[in-house]
Order: C-alpha cells, then structure tokens, then sequence
C-alpha cells in the first residue's frame, strides 16, 4: 500500500506541477482578458469534476473492490456507460455557456473539449486506482502530460495560445486514454440506465455532499468579494497560495485508501478499515504539520522573496489557511472512509452543516472586522465538519455494502 499511495502522490505532484506551468506560460504571453478565459474554462472542469466524482468516480470506488470478477465486469460496464452519456449530455451545454460568455465559438468548442476529454481521463484514472493499478494511472498522466505539451508547441504557431492551449491538453487527454487503454466492455444503454437508478438512490447524497463543498470552499471568495472588495480578497488568497502542496498527500492517500477501506468493509472486517483509517490520516496530519513547520522555518526567506513586504498581515493569515487546511485534510480523510462505508447521505449533512456555518460567519464582514476572520469563518465550518464526521465514523456498525444491481 506505501508503494501505492507514493505513486498516487508522484501522478498528483506531476499533474499539479504541469497546471502551474501552464499558468507560468499563458501569464507571460496572453492579455489579463485572454488569461481569464483560460481560467473560466478550467473553472468549469474543476465543477464538473465535482460533479463526476459524485455520479461516476465515487461509485466506481466504492462498487468495484471486494466483489468477484464477474461482478466487478457487470458495475464496471454499466458505469462506464453511465460515464459516456453524462459527458455526451455535459458536451453542449459547456460549449454554449463558453460560447455565450466569451461571443466565441471555437473558444466555446475548444473549452468543451478540455471538459469532456479530462472527465473522461478522470474515469480512467478511477478505475485504475479503484483496481489497485497506480502505475497504470502514472502511465495515463505522464502519457497526457508529454502529449498535450506536444500538441500545444505545434498549436501554439496556428492558434491564439489560450485556444492552443485548450485544444492541445484535450488532445492529450484523449491521445494518453486511448494509448493506456484496456478491455472495457460497456452496458447497453438500456440496461445501464435502469442499473443505475439504484447506484442514484446513494449518489444524489454524494452529489449534494460535493454541491455543498463546492459552496463552503468557494463561496467566501464571492462573500469577500461582495462585502469587503477585491483589494481584501487579494489579501485573504495571497495567503492561501502556500497551501496548495498540502492538499497532495489527501488526494494522493485517498485514492488508494478508499478502495483498501471498501475491500475491508465487504469482506466483513470494519476494524481492518478503521485502521487504514486512522493510521492513514494520523500520517497525513503528521506530514503536513512538517510542512507548516517548514514554511514557519523558512519564513523569513520566504515573505521577502514572494510577497516582498505587500501585505503587511501575510504571515498571521498564513498561519491561519495552515491551521484551516489541516482541518480540511483531516475532514478529507474521514469522508473517504464515510464513503467507503456508504454513508453518504449522513456525510452530505456533514457537508450542508458545514457549508451553513461558514456562510453564515461570513455575513460577520459586514462589519468592521480583520481579514483574517474570513480565514476563521472557513476554520468554523471546517471544525464542525471533523467532529460531525468522527462520530459518524466512530458510531458506525454495519455499513451498507450493497452492489450495483448488474441489471
């Protein structure tokens, strides 16, 4: 499993370190405008995501590990149906809205694609990670990365470069999908959708579980926004920036521990799962208070070389998206297991009740208050969501551990 969860890691690492140069590259070419579009579409994929990992990643996770072959087969094939059709569905509505809002049609066609080809490569790699196959993840990712670098140098000298860039990564997208591609057999589409009605009878929670992350992750942007303005929001987001590798070693355990957790669960031996539980997320903790200290170490190189004295409360509000962010780790972790269990209509009121107290404390910068209480506002909600969801974890007797009907 540590061979595992350090491959996991390397993909996320590399997939990670491949988005920030794109940013690097498009900042130092493009206009402010043409960098916003080029956020706007991946904005939406990153929603869109969510939104796939609710109604296909995450039944793939928790519906494939601990069952027989012929079993595994049958689920696998009706989601993966399942999957073809959400994004045939999601194909024209991402291309209209990108359309509509920028008055450009390939723009639009060019954002659809990137949505619909990386949520396709995400399938993929749900599989691959779900079947305890890592390296076959790696291959994926590091087949898209040096594919969609390729496409892009060639594009670049034909198209506008948020449009190269765009239409190049779908193509690695595509391109590392089908180079890594393995047997896959689909459902017909009749027998697919009506299997599926049952798997809807648990995702409809995971789908309002992520709506309401989305909302408590993002919403104190527009709330900082809207009641204070965009010179405190920068201030609240400078502050955040070092945070981003932390969030690394959640994704990257998840991904493998899930499907341990799943496994344990079916084969009858919850405790198995509750220590990958808690040795999993002891580990996680653990190694982000070493980057915290890190970061603490390291500060007075730090604040002068990157923010160079431009924000006077930088270090109080990094200290406290360091505190926030351990708190969302060890939330992230205790929902993989929530899942693992089949909870998922107590942990999607895990993340309503969250979501509800970060917003509400958010109305509080009305007032005349410090930026870093956006930060605590966040804490708040992050802080209910770890104790709510411990006692589900500690509380649960025999998880629902049913398959997907095959038919």
């Amino acid at each position: 499993m540590r061979t595992a969860i350090a491959l996991s890691l390397v993909d996320q690492a590399m997939l990670s370190g491949f988005s920030l140069a794109l940013n690097l590259l498009l900042l130092a070419h493009v206009s402010a405008a043409q960098f916003g579009l080029f956020t706007y579409a991946l904005t939406l994929l990153l929603i869109l995501t969510s939104l796939h990992n609710a109604l296909i990643a995450t039944p793939i996770g928790v519906g494939l590990p601990g069952r027989p072959e012929g079993e595994q087969q049958q689920t696998l094939g009706v989601l993966l149906t399942a999957d073809h059709l959400l994004r045939l569905i999601l194909l024209p509505l991402v291309a209209g809205l990108c359309a509509l809002t920028s008055g450009d049609m390939t723009y639009g066609l060019a954002a659809a694609a990137l949505c619909m080809t990386g949520l396709w490569r995400e399938t993929q790699r749900a599989v691959a990670f779900t079947l305890m196959r890592p390296h076959r993840a790696l291959v994926i990712d590091a087949a898209m990365v040096g594919l969609s670098a390729a496409a892009i140098a060639v594009l670049w000298t034909m198209l506008e470069p948020v449009k190269a860039m765009l239409l190049g990564t779908a193509a690695g997208n595509a391109a590392a999908v089908v180079l890594a591609a393995t047997s896959q057999r689909l459902a017909p589409l009749g027998k697919a959708l009506a299997a599926y009605r049952s798997t809807w009878r648990e995702s409809r929670w995971t789908l309002t579980g992520a709506a309401t992350t989305e909302a408590q992750y993002r919403g104190y942007v527009f709330m900082v926004e809207g009641l204070r303005g965009a010179d405190v929001l920068g201030e609240v987001q400078a502050g955040r920036v070092l945070m981003g590798p932390m969030s690394l070693l959640a994704s990257a355990w998840g991904r493998i521990a899930r499907p341990t957790m799943t496994r344990a669960i079916v084969e009858g031996d919850a405790g198995r799962a509750r220590r990958v539980l808690f040795v999993g997320t002891a580990g996680v903790l653990a190694l982000s208070l070493v980057y915290v200290g890190i970061l603490a170490a390291a500060w007075p190189w730090i604040e002068p070389a990157l923010f160079r004295g431009r924000h006077p409360q930088i270090a109080m509000l990094t200290a406290a998206w360091g505190f926030t962010t351990v708190l969302s780790l060890a939330q992230i972790c205790l929902g993989y297991y929530l899942q693992a269990a089949r909870l998922f209509r107590p942990l999607a009121f895990v993340s309503v009740g969250a979501a509800a107290v970060s917003l509400a404390a958010l109305t509080g910068l009305a007032w005349t208050v410090p930026p870093i209480y956006a930060v605590g506002a966040a804490a708040a909600g992050e802080l209910l969501a770890v104790v709510w969801s411990l006692a589900l974890v500690l509380r649960a007797r025999k998880p629902m551990t049913q398959l997907v009907p095959a038919s």
